[in-house]
């Protein structure tokens, strides 16, 4: 009897460590299987973009979403879906447009970007595609300013686009060559941020933190402005234009506003010619024999003259004859006096040709002077170079902090570049841009030309290796939106390098900056600029 309750206890025994050991194994291979568990890319880089900042400016494709995190790596999440950044891709607002500041890699050969709108509304990673620094996937290169249409200058006055000096409100057209010429005065003055009381350093949201250059033009309602350029922002197609003060008192306003916050100042001159006091002088062109459409006119501070009467004697408000008038003054815009005597003096009376003479002249006379055509004004353009002789990039307002290329005074400019008094056609490039020469002279005073010490720079192309002697360049735009800042630096060697080394009066020449980088804020004073940009062809 013990003998049979002993076996039925060992199978019992038996049965249930079995049945344990089936499951442990069965666990175990279940457990064993890893194809089931969910794998997750890994980031194996993540750099900075070092691109300009223009060119890392993007819009949104919708074919991708935007992430937290790389949307391939484990605990990435969805911060706007692909429908949203579709209706911001076709969003009319510039408060959308999108910059690009980082991309990383994955393992798996995937790329992604780090994006923000301009608004700071969005920001995530986003799928890029498969190239580093070539943007696909989800987002696309993007142009957030665009040339406007041409004008018709043919049309009729009616129109908006037309020779009128309007400024239209739904003006979309490139500007007319009367609204080029014309002067304007802001319309309505004020602190709105509307685009159309205050300037800005770029049309509003078409480069990322750049903002507005006055917050209050309250204090330029009498300012007048001429138009430097123009351009329409692409979402919006609305027309802004580049102002910059007549009067230098007033070069703090100078800036981006749209084109229908202006209205037109007085642009037709007053003609202050009364036959009583004054003398009229004309020019007239030795090379057609014609005379030119410029004029001016000396009238005399004396009360007692009327017309007939000889002007010996007399003299103006500032004290010069008419003798004197005519050499101060000048010859008109693109034309020299044709001197008797080359080598004379040049502010003689007598070794200029005027009929009839100046010192028989009556009062309500017409003295027409000869001049000769000048050159066209010699103009540059700005390029900085990828590395030592690397690849040359042409530069645009927006690659200088403040968006301005180099302000030079008018003064600063015709020591800078060659003197279109003569009638010399041709100058040596060395004159001028080697070291030392006139323009690098100017171009190292102007007002945001900013000395920096030894080793305060380092060269991207490089591998960021410090500058070993102290220079002077100028500020670009920010890396990433950072306190960094590229930096641009005169180069002489290479300017003459990619130009002729004689050039025809009127050339644009290409003034090559180096590239470096910089740390630390953008001085206040490059904010401070008295001059202007007529110097650099458009």
């Amino acid at each position: 009897m013990e003998e049979i309750i002993l076996n039925n206890r060992i199978k019992k025994s038996l049965f249930v460590g079995l049945a344990a050991l089936g499951f442990v194994a069965v666990a175990g291979a279940a457990n064993a299987n890893p194809a089931s568990a969910k794998t997750y890319a890994k980031v194996v880089s993540n750099k900075t973009l070092t691109a300009n900042a223009t060119d890392r400016n993007v819009n949104f494709t919708g074919n991708s979403a935007l992430y937290s995190k790389a949307g391939t790596l484990k605990g990435a999440r969805v911060k706007a879906s692909k429908t949203t950044l579709n209706g911001l891709a076709s969003s009319t607002s510039s408060k959308n447009n999108v910059r690009a500041y980082r991309v990383a890699t994955t393992n798996r050969g995937s790329v992604y970007y780090k994006v923000v709108t301009f608004d700071g509304q969005y920001r995530g990673w986003i799928y890029g595609g498969k190239t580093a620094n070539v943007f696909g996937g989800g987002v696309e290169s993007y142009s957030t300013t665009t040339d406007p249409k041409a004008a018709d200058n043919t049309a009729s006055s009616n129109s908006s686009s037309a020779t009128s000096t309007s400024t239209s409100s739904n003006q979309n057209t490139g500007l007319t060559d009367a609204q080029k010429s014309a002067t304007y005065k802001i319309a309505t003055t004020g602190t709105s941020n509307d685009g159309t009381q205050v300037t800005y350093k770029t049309p509003a949201w078409t480069q990322y933190k750049q903002g507005r250059v006055i917050t209050d033009s309250s204090k330029y309602k009498d300012a007048t402005f001429k138009i430097t350029d123009q351009t329409t922002r692409t979402r919006e197609g609305d027309l802004w234009v580049k102002v910059e003060a007549t009067d230098s008192a007033n070069s703090a306003a100078n800036g981006w506003i749209k084109f229908s916050g202006l209205t037109t100042g007085s642009t037709t001159p007053t003609d202050n010619f009364d036959a009583n006091k004054s003398v009229k002088i004309a020019y007239r062109d030795v090379t057609t024999g014609k005379t030119i459409d410029k004029t001016n006119t000396w009238t005399t501070a004396s009360t007692d003259t009327k017309q007939g009467d000889a002007t010996t004697g007399k003299v103006d408000n500032t004290g010069r004859s008419v003798s004197d008038f005519i050499p101060y003054t000048g010859a008109p815009s693109g034309y020299a006096f044709s001197y008797k005597d080359a080598n004379g003096s040049k502010t003689d009376i007598n070794n200029l040709s005027v009929t009839p003479s100046a010192d028989s002249a009556k009062f309500g006379d017409t003295l027409t002077v000869d001049v000769t055509p000048t050159a066209a004004a010699t103009k540059v353009q700005y390029y900085y170079e990828k590395g030592a002789n690397g690849d040359l990039v042409q530069m645009k307002p927006s690659d200088f902090a403040m968006n301005s290329f180099p302000a030079l005074t008018a003064d600063a400019q015709s020591r800078a570049l060659p003197d279109n008094s003569n009638t010399d056609k041709s100058f040596k490039m060395s004159d001028f841009f080697n070291d030392g020469g006139n323009f690098v002279k100017e171009l190292n005073k102007a007002d945001n030309a900013v000395p920096v010490a030894a080793k305060a720079l380092t060269d991207p192309y490089a591998n960021n290796q410090q500058t070993g002697n102290p220079k002077t360049g100028f500020y670009g735009d920010s890396l990433n939106s950072g306190n960094n800042h590229y930096f641009y630096v005169y180069d002489a060697a290479r300017t003459l390098g990619v130009n002729t080394p004689d050039q025809t009066k009127g050339a644009t020449v290409k003034v090559v900056f180096q590239q470096f980088t910089i740390n630390g804020s953008v001085p206040a004073t490059v904010n401070t600029q008295h001059g202007n940009t007529d110097y650099v062809a458009k």
